[in-house]
């Protein structure tokens, strides 16, 4: 069969119905089936831009805006086209550049180098084993390549029809795109909008005879963000202007007619117009977009795309000067704190997520006690709803004892004072940060809560058949700061401090001292504020796609769609991915669990359900199993915990440690902190010290007797579980 593609979209329906047909009865299809795909061809392009639908008839999944070198995620679903052959065939204009098997779930994925810049088409056909084609996708998508003219962001708002009694806009927005093309801008479409209108985008381009370009929809993320409320142009400005400058695109520029500038847009460097501003912009003309497109493109030229991606993404700077330490081990995370805290002699400031009653929380709260009576200056965070502080009257004893003390200042970040405050922004929106900063020179950025599980040692906690889950420590890690990074982790909770309405603190020596460099390692602070950005998100994701040998991942939550689709693409490539997790429920050395609240099991069929896809597609995953001990007379003699640590390590060469999960809460609602170290004598350091880990640990097996016996509870916690806690 030829590989050409029909030039008529009834000619492809009428192939793609006949295979079918022919394939379930062995016969011709009736005549009227010519006339049905001729009237339905128009209806089926509009259809395949439709995510429901596309389901079934099959098409490519979006358009695509990158920059020249970048590497492109193409991506389709197949429908009822799945069934018909065993290869997809991606197409950019007539050229062939990947070839992937067709998998059960019928979608396809590729991975491809940018061509030139432009407009490009992409496209699908569906081979048979013999390489011919059986089934061409209906319609296309766009791969737009930016060719380094200042791009502007036209709001699908501008162009979709208006509903009824709305005021008639005095430009045109065609008028406003011609000026802006004259005056050499590069012209892509967006919408931000609870639902994904795509198709009615596409048409709408089509029938005002717009000039074309890229539609990127970000439904996705507002599905994250409904019912909240949230700035639209700071959202978008944070976020995907920097994503997109991240990959080489250079945009300066957005026309819409929502609200107009704001303090964030301005800080993104953005221009805000509507269609009159643009306009009249356009008889002075935009030498200044210009330029800055230029700059951004000179400026990106002179980095590595990691740190380049990061540069932008994540509001973060590479800092040089610094020596770091990752401490995985309980107990030694636990003396080294409390060393660090008898080593201030000037300053205290410690902030955590949770603070619960425990062995370990009594002795950090006497010991800070101890200290300030020393005359040491304690400032101390944490949230309010998971410290039982402030939360509908209630109190907390442990923070109230340090509040008593005169030199001690305490604080409670996003009180809920009453029932009314009650919804689902207060219960996501946390503070999920662990920080300490010694007399502003070493800082701890850790993943670790004031609670015994995170600070005991596996082999200091005796476990028998019915020890409760919660008694049994778990998996964790912080990473030590010492140099020219404190100061940037110091700062962060200035202004989380001053924030939440303490007292103001004097910027003297003992908080600010003059820092000396500390050793020849680089690394970078990388938060994120909550739905303020996607700065954690973004960190994960650019180390994803700059890993070109390895990577490990240690985590326990499940991974957000954006980061699984990250992971699908380092998979690809070849590279591979070594997760170590473990069991939101303890369990024995049988499989079976450890006394435990009904939700940590349920979680613990949740979490593994969302894995398993991941291991179909390649990941290596081992739950975490430490060294035996005396102490532990649970039949087997071993432990199988829970993984709170938050690591991913590149290829010996990059390591982030901090407190971001890699799932939807840490992406989007909760505000976190990492370090991200760019240095190979620790990222070496640090993946030896997982691969000593692993060694004792448990691979998961799709086929072991293990894992198929839980395949039901997987089944249905995973349709049943509520999206909006973890989607």
């Amino acid at each position: 069969m030829s590989d050409e593609e029909p030039q008529d979209l009834g000619e492809r329906i009428l192939r793609l119905v006949s295979g079918l047909t022919g394939e379930l009865t062995g016969e011709e299809p009736w005549p009227l089936l010519d006339a049905m795909a001729k009237s339905l061809g128009g209806t089926l392009e509009r259809w395949s831009r439709n995510p429901s639908l596309r389901r079934f008839i099959g098409g490519v999944s979006q358009d695509v805006l990158t920059g020249p070198g970048e590497s492109v995620e193409l991506s389709a679903s197949l429908g009822v086209s799945a069934k018909l052959g065993r290869l997809a065939r991606f197409y950019v204009d007539d050229a062939v550049v990947a070839e992937t098997p067709i998998g059960a779930d019928g979608d396809v994925h590729a991975v491809i180098e940018a061509p030139g810049p432009g407009l490009h088409r992409v496209g699908v056909k569906v081979c048979n084993d013999r390489g011919e084609v059986v089934s061409d996708l209906v319609g296309h998508r766009l791969l737009q390549v930016a060719s380094g003219r200042p791009v502007v962001l036209v709001d699908a708002e501008l162009i979709l029809p208006q509903p009824l009694g709305a005021s008639p806009q005095s430009v045109k927005p065609i008028e406003a795109l011609r000026g802006l093309i004259d005056e050499g801008f590069e012209v892509v479409y967006f919408d931000v909008h609870e639902k994904n209108r795509d198709a009615l985008i596409h048409e709408a381009v089509l029938q005002r005879r717009l000039p074309p370009g890229a539609i990127l929809v970000y439904s996705a993320l507002v599905q994250e963000l409904r019912g909240i409320d949230v700035g639209f142009i700071d959202m978008f400005a944070t976020s995907a202007i920097r994503r997109l400058r991240g990959r080489g695109v250079p945009v300066t520029s957005i026309l819409t007619v929502r609200e107009g500038d704001s303090e964030r847009s301005r800080a993104e460097k953005v221009g805000v117009f509507s269609p009159q501003e643009a306009l009249s912009r356009a008889l002075v003309g935009f030498g200044p977009e210009a330029k800055q497109a230029a700059a951004l493109l000179r400026e990106r030229e002179g980095k590595s795309r990691l740190d380049w991606r990061l540069d932008q993404t994540t509001d973060s700077v590479l800092v040089p000067g610094n020596s770091f330490h990752a401490e995985l081990d309980n107990e030694l995370a636990r003396l080294r704190l409390f060393e660090a805290l008898d080593e201030a002699r000037a300053t205290i400031h410690i902030q955590f997520y949770i603070v619960r009653p425990s062995d370990f929380t009594e002795r950090l709260v006497v010991k800070l006690i101890q200290r300030a009576r020393a005359g040491v200056k304690v400032r101390f965070m944490a949230d309010a709803l998971y410290s039982d502080e402030e939360v509908l009257g209630r109190v907390n004893p442990l923070i109230q004892s340090l509040k008593q003390e005169p030199n001690i200042e305490a604080l409670a970040l996003n009180p809920i004072p009453s029932s009314r405050e009650v919804g689902m922004s207060s219960l996501k929106k946390r503070d999920h940060r662990k920080l300490m900063i010694i007399d502003g020179v070493r800082a701890f950025v850790s993943g670790r809560n004031a609670a015994d599980e995170y600070y005991a040692g596996f082999d200091e906690v005796p476990v028998h058949d019915n020890t409760p889950h919660e008694r049994i420590p778990w998996l964790d890690a912080h990473i030590e700061v010492s140099g020219l990074l404190v100061r940037h982790v110091q700062e962060t909770f200035m202004r989380t401090w001053h924030h939440n309405g303490g007292n103001p603190i004097d910027p003297d020596d003992t908080v600010r001292p003059k820092l000396e460099p500390a050793g020849s390692a680089s690394g970078r602070l990388v938060v994120h504020r909550g739905l303020a950005d996607t700065n954690g998100l973004d960190m994960y994701e650019a180390m994803l796609d700059a890993s070109r040998k390895h990577v490990y991942i240690v985590n326990d939550f499940p991974i957000v769609h954006a980061l699984e689709r990250a992971i699908r693409r380092v998979l690809s490539r070849g590279v591979t991915v070594t997760l170590l997790t473990g069991n939101a429920a303890t369990r024995r050395d049988d499989g079976t669990f450890f006394p435990a609240p009904m939700h940590r099991t349920l979680f613990e069929y949740m979490v593994k359900a969302r894995l398993e896809p991941l291991l179909e597609a390649g990941v290596v995953a081992y739950e975490f199993v430490p060294p035996a001990s005396p102490n532990v007379v649970a039949r087997g003699g071993r432990v199988r915990p829970y993984v709170h640590a938050k690591l991913v390590s590149i290829d010996g060469l990059v390591t982030s440690i901090g407190s971001a999960n890699l799932d939807a809460t840490a992406s989007f609602w909760e505000s976190e902190a990492n370090i991200v170290v760019q240095d190979a004598d620790f990222a070496t350091g640090v993946e030896a010290q997982l691969k000593k880990l692993i060694d004792g640990s448990l691979q998961l097996d799709l086929d072991s007797e293990y894992w198929r016996r839980e395949r039901a509870q997987r089944a249905v916690v995973g349709r049943l579980w509520p999206g909006a806690l973890y989607s």
